[in-house]
C-alpha cells in the first residue's frame, strides 16, 4: 500500500516499458526478412515472427489492462493520461511494423546484389535499439532522447531509393513502388519515435479504451451464465480444479496428513486450463522442490543456530517474491528453503523433508490426472474454432479498412477493437499450434499443415496491416468499383472457410477462386492511377493469391476433427 501511495504510476509504467521491450524484439525479428540471401528459409523466419507477434499482443493487451485498471468506463485522465497516449502510439507503430507490402523472396531475388534490402534491415534495426531505449526510459521514468542513429538511416535508405529510380529498370518499377510504400511507412514509424517525449501531438479524436467488463449486477450474471457450458473453457479448468481440490482434501482426511495442505496448494499452482502449461508447471514445481531440499538440507546442518538461518529466511523470502512469476521453478526452490527453516525454527526441519517431498509429488499425480482425464482440452479438437475465428477477425479487419478508403482515415473506437481482435486471434492461432506440439504424439493431427495454415494466416495479417497503415480517402470511383468487388469476393471466401472450419459436419458450396478473372480485373491498373489505389489492390491482389491454398488446407482439419 505505501509503495502504492508513492509511486501509483509504476503499474502502468512497467507494462508499457514491455510493450516497448517486446516491440523492439519483433523489430529485430522483421529485419531478418531483408537478409538478401536466395535460400534463406522463410517458413522458419515466418514462424519466429508470428511468436514475436504474439508475445507483442500479450504485452499490449496486459498494458490494456492496466489503463482500464485506473480509467472509469475506458475513460482516462489525470497522470495517466500521458501514458494512454504512448500506448496508442504503440499500437500504431505495432500495426505498421506487422505490415507486409510485397512478396520478401520476389524482393530478395530481385535486389539480391544491391545494398538496398541491407539498408532496410539496419533501419530496422535501428528502430528496434530506439524502441529498446524507450522501454528503459519509461521504466526508469526519465526523459527519453531520440538518437540520430535511425534518423540518418533513413535519409540514407531514401538517398538509396532515389538512385535506384534513377537508374530507369523497367522491372524495377513495381518493386520500387512497393519499396517505396515501405519506406514512408517506416518514416512514419520514425516520426512516431521522435514524439514520444510529446505523446499529445498525435492524439486520437476518439481516445477511449474498449471496457468489456460488466459493471451492472446483470452484466455479470450474463457473464457468467455464458460460462455455464461445456466449450467455455473456464468452466472446464474450474470443474477440473474443483474435483482435483475435493479429491486432494479426501486424501488428507483419510490419511490423517499433518501438513496435507501442501497436496492442495500443489494441486492449485500445478494444474493448468491444458496440458502444455500443466506439464511446464509440474516439470518446474518437481525441480524447484527437489533442489530446494537438496540445498536446504546441508543448510540445516552447516547452519544450526537459530541467527544464522534467520539470514538465509529473509534472503529466500525476498528471492521468491523475485522469481515468482519471471521463473516458477526457482520461486518453488526458495520456497522451500523458506520452509524448512521457518519449521526448523520449531524444531521440525528434517521432518519435514519427506513429507513435503511426497505432498508435492500426490499434489502433482492429481493434476495431472486432472488435465488428462476430466474434459481435456486437446488442441488438434480447438484448432479449427481458432483458425475460425482468426479468418473471422481477418475479415472483420480488412472491411473496416476498405471502408476508411472511401471516408477517411479515422481512428475510431470501433477500428481499434477490429485491429486488436485480428492480432489477438492470431496470437491465440499461434499458441494453439505451439501447444499442440507439447502435446502427446496421438492427440497431434496435421501437423505440418498447422504451421503453414499459422504462416498464412500471419502473411494475411500483415497484408491487411498494411492496408491499416496508409488509409486515405480515394476519390476516383472507377478504383472503388474494383476495390469494392475484389473486397467482396475476399470477403465470399475468407466467410466460406470460417463456416467450414465451425462447421465441419455441414456441407457448403465451394465457391471457386477466379484467379484469371481477378488478374484480368487487376491489369486494368494505370500508371498515372493515384499510388494509394495501386496500393490498395497491390494488397489485395497479395490475399487474393492466398486464397486457393487456404481452401485446399482447410479440408485437413475438418477431416480430422470429424473422424475425432
Amino acid at each position: 500500500m505505501i509503495w502504492k501511495i508513492f509511486w501509483p504510476l509504476q503499474p502502468v509504467q512497467q507494462s508499457l516499458a514491455t510493450v516497448f521491450q517486446q516491440t523492439a524484439l519483433y523489430l529485430d525479428a522483421k529485419a531478418k526478412f531483408f537478409h538478401p540471401r536466395a535460400n534463406l528459409s522463410q517458413q522458419g523466419i515466418r514462424l519466429d515472427v508470428a511468436n514475436f507477434n504474439s508475445t507483442t499482443v500479450h504485452a499490449l493487451n496486459t498494458c490494456k489492462t492496466t489503463l482500464l485498471n485506473r480509467s472509469k468506463r475506458g475513460h482516462i485522465d489525470g497522470p495517466s493520461d500521458r501514458f494512454l497516449n504512448l500506448y496508442f502510439i504503440a499500437q500504431d507503430i505495432h500495426e505498421r511494423i506487422s505490415s507486409s507490402h510485397y512478396r520478401y523472396q520476389d524482393l530478395v531475388k530481385e535486389f539480391e546484389r544491391s545494398d538496398i534490402l541491407f539498408r532496410f534491415k539496419y533501419l530496422l534495426q535501428s528502430q528496434a535499439q530506439a524502441c529498446l531505449e524507450i522501454a528503459q526510459a519509461i521504466r526508469l521514468g526519465h526523459e527519453y532522447n531520440h538518437s540520430e542513429q535511425s534518423l540518418l538511416a533513413l535519409n540514407e535508405l531514401q538517398n538509396a531509393l532515389i538512385y535506384l529510380e534513377q537508374q530507369q529498370h523497367p522491372q524495377w518499377q513495381r518493386l520500387l513502388f512497393q519499396l517505396n510504400y515501405l519506406f514512408n511507412n517506416l518514416a512514419t514509424v520514425e516520426k512516431q519515435l521522435s514524439n514520444i517525449n510529446n505523446p499529445d501531438a498525435e492524439r486520437l479524436e476518439e481516445g477511449t479504451l474498449d471496457d468489456s467488463d460488466p459493471r451492472t449486477l446483470r452484466g455479470m450474471w450474463q457473464r457468467i451464465m455464458a460460462n455455464f457450458n461445456r466449450d467455455s473453457l473456464l468452466f472446464r479448468h474450474a470443474l477440473r480444479m474443483s474435483l482435483a481440490l475435493t479429491t486432494g482434501y479426501a486424501i488428507i482426511r483419510a490419511f490423517n496428513i499433518d501438513h496435507g495442505y501442501w497436496i492442495l496448494l500443489t494441486t492449485l499452482f500445478v494444474c493448468q486450463p491444458n496440458y502444455s502449461a500443466t506439464r511446464q508447471k509440474l516439470t518446474a514445481r518437481i525441480i524447484g522442490t527437489f533442489t530446494g531440499l537438496l540445498i536446504g538440507v546441508p543448510l540445516l546442518t552447516f547452519f544450526p543456530s537459530q541467527e544464522s538461518q534467520l539470514v538465509f529466511i529473509v534472503l529466500s523470502g525476498v528471492m521468491f517474491f523475485a522469481f515468482r512469476i519471471n521463473n516458477y521453478s526457482y520461486a518453488t526452490g526458495f520456497i522451500t528453503l523458506l520452509v524448512l527453516f521457518l519449521f526448523n525454527q520449531l524444531g521440525e526441519g528434517y521432518a519435514v523433508v519427506l513429507p513435503r517431498l511426497a505432498d508435492t509429488l500426490i499434489g502433482c499425480i492429481l493434476a495431472v490426472i486432472a488435465v488428462t482425464t476430466i474434459l481435456p482440452d486437446w488442441q488438434s479438437k480447438r484448432l479449427p474454432k481458432v483458425m475460425a475465428n482468426a479468418i473471422e477477425a481477418n475479415k472483420v479487419y480488412l472491411g473496416q479498412i476498405i471502408a476508411q478508403y472511401r471516408i477517411g482515415k479515422k481512428d475510431s473506437l470501433s477500428y481499434r477493437i477490429a485491429r486488436r481482435h485480428a492480432h489477438n486471434t492470431d496470437a491465440n492461432l499461434s499458441s494453439a499450434v505451439h501447444t499442440m506440439l507439447a502435446e502427446p504424439d496421438k492427440y497431434q493431427t496435421a501437423v505440418d499443415e498447422s504451421f503453414r495454415f499459422l504462416t498464412i494466416n500471419h502473411a494475411m495479417l500483415n497484408y491487411i496491416s498494411a492496408l491499416g497503415a496508409h488509409r486515405t480517402r480515394i476519390k476516383d470511383e472507377s478504383i472503388h468499383h474494383l476495390i469494392s468487388d475484389t473486397y467482396g469476393s475476399i470477403h465470399q471466401h475468407l466467410e466460406q472457410l470460417e463456416k467450414q472450419l465451425k462447421h465441419p459436419s455441414e456441407q457448403f458450396k465451394l465457391v471457386p477462386v477466379e484467379e484469371h478473372d481477378l488478374d484480368l480485373r487487376l491489369s486494368e491498373w494505370r500508371e498515372d492511377d493515384e499510388h494509394s489505389a495501386k496500393m490498395v489492390l497491390q494488397q489485395l491482389h497479395l490475399i487474393y493469391h492466398m486464397l486457393p491454398e487456404l481452401h485446399a488446407l482447410v479440408p485437413k482439419f475438418t477431416h480430422q476433427n470429424s473422424l475425432s
